[in-house]
């Protein structure tokens, strides 16, 4: 299916020369463009400064991406703080910026705004996608930081490999307000993308397919004792769970507390998710201790008592740093560490064997390698096969992020997840489904270029789960409309057999910005959204008339259902599941 690729981000200008709020200090050097080098020269373009007339500034930094690289950061430059910057202070950047020639069918270049830790891990208190015209725009973000940082150990910039084209920035500053600012006095310039009106076309396309792919026919057909038809019967038809695994990650800590949070916590997985997975709890380092075991165990047996199916995560995250400190020990001796990561895989498989419904094998082997530079990747193979050996009934898959979000450009990352998932399919590895971790920050990915995507993937014959998403913005609204909108690309596309947030609630959440429900239990806008389709938009219960020939049809969401008929003073119910080509029952009075 051929789909146009629509831009990433847009944004409405800005009126030029704006005050800086009150109270604002400057948090990194003034005049910063000045401290660049004239002229600096990449792989992958080069960064000139420029002089410019006409403008409320001087000079400019000409940025001309030659050829797109792998990564948007292949291409940067970055500013470091001067102050130091307190975690949850409010923060604002404001910058100029325009494009001078770019190759794409609006003429709009792109770029990232980014504030991140000056170091590994390079955790981003902005990262936002910016769309430029053609004439000068001055741009306001707001943003609280993350955490706390020492002057020079944070920075403020730009990633610009994203395209080829011209682009120019000027009078790049940022400004600290202090931990008690409310980020809504501050200016923002509205951040939008492609797709995201409510009239955009790609709406009624995967209107219909979800009509024909999440729904069937229902038929009921009531009777009497005697096997006579009863016309006019009322038939309750009332849903009860979705057969597709809408959910989120949940801790055993959550699950297990005995306090008003706890409670809270329950109460909106049993209500709202019908699948979930453990943040934490069954990666390898946690499994590890055998202390954790009997508390896992009795979160899953919580689970399994309310029907709700759990996700593996995950087997071997295959580097140094995200696996049990002695196996980089093993790196000179091959045959202990094979041993010692076959032992893990079949004792973790075989004592939670019949409890999960996946299992993430490997995580993020774009980046995680280190056991198969010792091992090869062949090995990769020989894990989904001995977890296949040890619990033959649970689906097995390949888990790994940035193939949906970062506006769905990171080729690099996705040409490898494909080129791992043929190489595991030939090599015969059993596996049964991809997962897309789908982690967004303030850079939406247009709804057409997602679906084009999840088409590419889809190819592969495999199933596609949306394993670990959220959206870290601080910009509710924005947050609600993505939400709204990737959730109906996720249920619209057919190969999509589940989506699972990576938290729900503020204080249990990785990304406390990406949370549904406030820290005291008041649901955000983007958790709004997930309920009105989850619950309302897809979801089916109504009431329908047997016929004459005491017949009753209706159309409904695939999942499990409660029948309830009456007639008079007669009533009875029964359970059905919708799926596949429909269901007929019949129900006797």
């Amino acid at each position: 299916m051929k789909r146009k690729l629509l831009s990433l981000t847009f944004l409405a200008a800005g009126s030029l020369i704006a005050a800086v709020p009150e109270g604002g200090v400057p948090a990194i050097q003034e005049n910063a463009i000045a401290s660049l080098r004239a002229e600096t020269r990449t792989d992958h373009g080069t960064l000139t400064r420029v002089k410019v007339a006409g403008q409320p500034f001087s000079e400019a930094l000409r940025c001309e991406i030659r050829a797109q690289p792998d990564h948007p950061w292949a291409v940067q430059f970055q500013f470091r703080t001067t102050r130091r910057i307190e975690k949850g202070e409010a923060l604002w950047m404001r910058f100029f910026a325009r494009t001078l020639e770019a190759r794409t069918e609006s003429g709009e270049g792109q770029i990232h705004a980014i504030f991140e830790k000056a170091g590994p891990p390079h955790d981003k208190s902005l990262s936002c996608g910016v769309t430029l015209g053609r004439t000068w725009q001055e741009i306001f973000l707001p943003f609280k930081a993350l955490d706390s940082y020492a002057a020079g150990q944070a920075s403020a910039g730009f990633h610009l490999g994203v395209m080829a084209q011209r682009v120019e920035i000027a009078d790049v500053a940022l400004y600290a307000f202090g931990t008690g600012y409310d980020l809504a006095r501050l200016p923002r310039t509205r951040i939008a993308y492609a797709g995201q009106a409510l009239d955009a076309p790609w709406r009624a396309a995967a209107a219909a397919r979800i009509e024909r792919y999440r729904k069937g026919d229902l038929t009921v057909r009531v009777t009497d004792g005697a096997g006579r038809p009863v016309p006019g019967a009322k038939v309750a038809v009332a849903m009860q769970r979705h057969a597709f695994g809408w959910g989120s990650a949940v801790t055993v800590k959550g699950i297990l507390r005995q306090d008003a949070d706890g409670e809270a916590y329950r109460a909106v997985i049993e209500k709202h998710f019908s699948r979930v997975v453990f943040e934490n709890d069954l990666k390898w380092g946690s499994w590890d201790n055998p202390a954790h075991h009997a508390r896992i165990l009795r979160a899953l047996d919580w689970l399994r008592e309310r029907r709700i199916d759990v996700r593996g995560h995950c087997l071997v995250w295959p580097s140094w740093k995200n696996t049990p400190r002695d196996l980089q020990a093993l790196k000179d001796d091959p045959d202990k560490l094979r041993a010692r990561i076959n032992a893990h895989i079949a004792h973790e498989v075989s004592t939670l064997k019949g409890r999960l419904i996946d299992w993430d094998v490997i995580n993020e082997p774009y980046t995680n390698h280190d056991l198969m530079k010792v091992l090869g990747d062949e090995e990769m193979i020989a894990w989904f096969k001995l977890a296949r050996q040890h619990d033959p009934q649970v689906n097995l898959y390949l888990n790994d992020y940035a193939i949906l979000s970062g506006g769905g450009m990171d080729r690099a990352h996705q040409d490898h997840f494909e080129r791992t998932l043929r190489f595991l399919k030939q090599g015969g590895a059993p596996i049964n489904g991809l997962g897309m971790q789908a982690h967004f920050g303030g850079t939406p990915t247009p709804p057409e270029r997602m679906l084009a995507i999840l088409d590419r993937f889809a190819a592969l014959g495999l199933a596609i789960s949306i394993t670990e998403h959220d959206i870290d913005t601080q910009d509710e609204q924005l947050q609600a409309d993505f939400t709204r909108d990737f959730l109906t690309v996720a249920f619209s596309h057919p190969a999509v057999a589940a989506l699972l947030t990576w938290g729900f609630w503020e204080k249990s959440h990785w990304r406390p910005n990406g949370a549904y429900y406030r820290s005291d239990w008041s649901l955000k806008p983007a958790g709004q959204a997930w309920l009105d389709l989850v619950t309302r938009a897809w979801w089916t219960d109504e009431t329908v008339t047997a016929g004459a020939d005491g017949t009753a049809r209706t159309r409904g969401f695939f999942g499990d259902y409660v029948i309830t008929v009456t007639q008079g003073d007669k009533t009875a119910s029964r359970p059905v599941t919708l799926a596949g080509s429909g269901s007929t029952l019949t129900v006797t009075l």
